[in-house]
């Protein structure tokens, strides 16, 4: 089939059903053009997570992501963690929790077998684009564009931010010979803020191997947020055993150099039904703060009066095809 945009209802907000023959999408345009389901229609399997407990509610700029509506899939940009703008002539101009984008109403247009979407930032006066362009049963492509009209370099983070639906039977599969970094360990139990470990098998600090790679069950309690260091190769997915589904993102490392895992088995909130999820973030940069990246070398930079460009695409389905990646990804020993 051709691909159909058309306006529904999200939990009485207005929202885009978008789809193809292999697969149906969700999205909420005026709440940052999140993308709240994900749906392999020749399975039904439904890929993105929501908190039970936590309702769709309007947002405002600068607003607490983590006080609010859980789940689904957001952009990050310019930043990851709150912070401030380090560097002129911007410096101090306050960077809002997980990004601008996600609290902001976008436009979009359907042109073709693309649907592309954009929003204008406040502050810094970027425009920031994603454009899905739906491939039939080979996925979707996703190209993102930052336009900088300013006279001055914008330098920024990008993340994608997917809640996932997982179960305890869920592999984390990524390239081998990586190493990962501590954004955040639930009790420190990896460590301090950017210790390093083994990609999959790391050692806490009692000194025990732990695989990172496998969810696990709910009752442990943990959560770790985590940035690979550079991908030797693009691509990065996960395989539930449970359902033998699978999703795979690939993209040129040259452009998207890491990935960002939020791996959450029941340790946070503090309050409320647990987080049981996993947020798989191919990103262009870390850690989440962007004055702590700068100064690492670790962040992008859109150029005075011209633009940057990235993409990747995006599998979803069963079985076979995983197992090609499988076999190239660092396993537990």
């Amino acid at each position: 089939m051709a691909l159909s945009v058309q306006p529904t209802q999200y939990a009485g907000r207005p929202a885009l059903q978008v789809e193809d023959e292999a697969l149906r999408l969700v999205i909420l345009p005026e709440l940052g053009a999140k993308v709240v389901s994900l749906v392999l229609k020749r399975t039904g399997r439904e890929y993105l997570w929501r908190h039970p407990e936590r309702p769709l509610r309007p947002a405002t700029y600068d607003d607490d992501f983590t006080a609010g509506y859980l789940g689904g899939w957001d952009e990050c940009f310019p930043t990851i963690g709150a912070g401030v703008y380090p560097e002129a002539p911007w410096a101090g101009v306050g960077l809002p929790d997980h990004g601008e984008l996600w609290a902001l109403p976008w436009h979009y247009a359907q042109q073709g077998d693309q649907l592309r979407m954009w929003v204008h930032s406040p502050r810094f006066a970027y425009t920031f684009e994603r454009t899905f362009q739906f491939l039939g049963a080979a996925g979707l492509s996703i190209a993102y564009r930052v336009t900088n009209p300013t006279p001055f370099a914008l330098r920024a983070l990008w993340s994608l931010h997917p809640f996932l639906s997982v179960t305890p039977a869920t592999r984390v599969l990524l390239p081998a010979g990586l190493r990962v970094r501590v954004e955040l360990s639930q009790g420190q139990r990896l460590g301090g803020f950017l210790s390093e470990h083994n990609w999959p098998v790391a050692t806490d600090v009692a000194g025990q191997a732990v695989d990172l790679s496998l969810m696990g069950p709910l009752d442990t309690r943990w959560m770790e947020k985590l940035f690979t260091t550079p991908l030797p190769e693009g691509w990065a997915g996960f395989h539930d055993g449970e359902d033998d589904h699978y999703l795979l993102f690939t993209f040129a490392p040259a452009e998207v150099p890491f990935v960002g895992l939020a791996l959450m088995r029941g340790g946070w909130p503090a309050t409320g039904a647990p987080v049981y999820s996993l947020i798989l973030e191919p990103c262009t940069g870390w850690p989440d703060r962007l004055d702590i990246a700068i100064p690492r070398g670790a962040a992008m930079t859109i150029p005075a009066q011209g633009e940057r460009a990235w993409s990747l695409d995006l599998r979803l389905g069963v079985g076979p095809v995983w197992s090609q990646m499988a076999a190239r990804a660092a396993q537990p020993e």
